[in-house]
C-alpha cells in the first residue's frame, strides 16, 4: 500500500542588521542627544515577530574581546538602543576610575529570536570606533624684564581635556636657543585658573643668548592625542636708558627758561629695562639710574658738574647769579653700561643710539 506523509514547513530564521541613526562619527564622552542610537532591522521570511536582545561592550580594541570589559555598559530588548559614550573603562584591576582605559572602540552584538524559536545565527556585531578630543592648551609669557639676556621669562601653558580632564594631560617643555641649542626650564608656582575645567603650569627661562628663542609645549592626553603651541621669545642687549619726563620744559630753538625765584629741576621718570627710576628697592635684577648733573655759569667757557647732586633733582637759585644771565643746567643718565654721551657739547639733548630715546637734557635758563 502506499502512503503519505504531512512534513511542515521549516521555520527558517532571521537575518539581522544593525543600522546606526546617525552618520557622525562618535567620541569619547558623547551624551544625551550627542549620544549613540542604533535599530535592529529582522528579516524573518515567515513574517514572524522577532525579539531582540542588544549587548554593549567598552573596549579598547574591539577585534580582540579580551581588551573589552567583560561585563556590558548596556543591554535592551527593544528595537532601538540609546546610550552614552563614557570617555574610560571599567578599571581592569578594580582599583578604580584613575587608571581605568580610555574607551577607543564599541562592541555591539545584537542576538534575535522569532516567535517560533528559530534563533538568529550568527549574532550581528558592529564595531563603533571611538575618537578622542584634542586636549586644549594656550600659552603666553611674560618677559619681566623686557626680554634682556640673562634676566628671567616667565612660560605659562593653560590645558584642559574635554574627555579627560586636565589632571590626565600630559605637559612637556622644549627651550631652544637662537642657535637650536636646547636648554633646561625651571619650574615656578603659578595660580590656577578659575575655571575648575582647566589647569595652569608655569616654567622660567634665563636666556643665555641675544635671538629669537623658540619654546615648544606639548600637551597630551592618556591616548596619545597631542596638541603643540610654539611661543617666540625674542631676546636681546641690555638699552640704554631714556629720559620719560622732566620738569619745567626745556624751550629749544635758542628760546630760555626765565625764573625769578628758586626752581627744583628734575627727571620724575627714567624708563629702562633695569636700571629705571623710580626702581624697585630689592629686586635682584633692578638697579638705580645714575644722575650727572652739570652746570655752565654766565661767560664760563667749561662746564662744572654739580657736586654732591646725584638723585633725579637739582635745585637752582636765581639769586646766585645778576639778573639777565643766562644759565647751562644740565642732566645726563647713566644706566649700569654707563655708555659714554658722545653728542656734541653745545647740542642741548642726546640720544646714545640716535633715536627718541635720549640720556641728555639741557635747560638755557634766564636769570630774571
Amino acid at each position: 500500500m502506499g502512503g503519505c506523509f504531512y512534513v511542515p514547513p521549516i521555520n527558517q530564521r532571521p537575518a539581522l542588521d544593525i543600522k546606526p541613526r546617525s552618520s557622525d562619527p562618535v567620541h569619547r564622552g558623547d551624551h544625551g542627544e550627542h549620544g549613540v542610537i542604533l535599530d535592529a532591522l529582522a528579516d524573518d521570511p515567515e513574517g514572524q515577530f522577532v525579539a531582540f536582545q542588544w549587548r554593549v561592550y567598552l573596549c579598547t580594541d574591539a577585534t580582540d574581546f579580551a581588551t573589552c570589559d567583560q561585563d556590558p555598559i548596556t543591554s535592551g530588548i527593544e528595537s532601538s538602543i540609546t546610550f552614552d559614550v563614557p570617555s574610560l573603562r571599567a578599571d581592569p584591576d578594580g582599583a578604580g576610575p584613575a587608571i581605568a582605559a580610555p574607551v577607543e572602540s564599541l562592541l555591539v552584538i545584537l542576538e534575535a529570536k522569532d516567535d517560533h524559536g528559530a534563533t538568529a545565527k550568527p549574532a550581528d556585531s558592529l564595531i563603533i570606533p571611538v575618537l578622542d578630543a584634542d586636549p586644549s592648551l594656550e600659552v603666553d609669557q611674560h618677559r619681566l624684564y623686557g626680554g634682556v639676556i640673562g634676566t628671567p621669562v616667565d612660560l605659562f601653558a593653560v590645558y584642559g581635556d574635554p574627555d579627560d580632564t586636565a589632571a590626565n594631560v600630559m605637559i612637556t617643555w622644549q627651550a631652544f636657543s637662537p642657535s637650536q641649542v636646547e636648554i633646561n626650564l625651571a619650574d615656578i608656582v603659578v595660580p590656577q585658573p578659575d575655571d575648575l575645567a582647566l589647569a595652569q603650569v608655569g616654567k622660567r627661562l634665563v636666556p643665555n643668548a641675544i635671538g629669537l628663542w623658540d619654546i615648544v609645549i606639548t600637551a597630551t592626553d592618556p591616548v596619545g592625542q597631542a596638541v603643540t603651541r610654539h611661543l617666540s621669545v625674542p631676546v636681546g642687549d641690555d638699552k640704554p636708558p631714556c629720559l620719560a619726563q622732566w620738569s619745567p620744559i626745556a624751550p629749544t630753538g635758542g628760546v630760555t627758561l626765565p625764573i625769578t625765584e628758586p626752581t627744583l629741576f628734575q627727571v620724575p621718570i627714567v624708563a629702562d629695562d633695569l636700571d629705571r627710576f623710580p626702581t624697585i628697592v630689592g629686586d635682584p635684577f633692578l638697579g638705580p639710574t645714575t644722575f650727572a648733573w652739570s652746570i655752565k655759569p654766565p661767560g664760563a667757557s667749561a662746564r662744572q658738574p654739580l657736586v654732591g647732586v646725584t638723585g633725579n633733582t637739582a635745585a637752582l637759585d636765581p639769586a646766585s647769579f645778576a639778573p639777565g644771565s643766562i644759565v647751562e643746567l644740565r642732566v645726563e643718565i647713566f644706566d649700569r653700561n654707563a655708555t659714554p654721551i658722545s653728542c656734541a657739547d653745545s647740542d642741548q639733548s642726546c640720544s646714545v643710539i640716535s633715536t627718541a630715546c635720549i640720556q641728555r637734557q639741557t635747560w638755557h635758563v634766564e636769570v630774571r
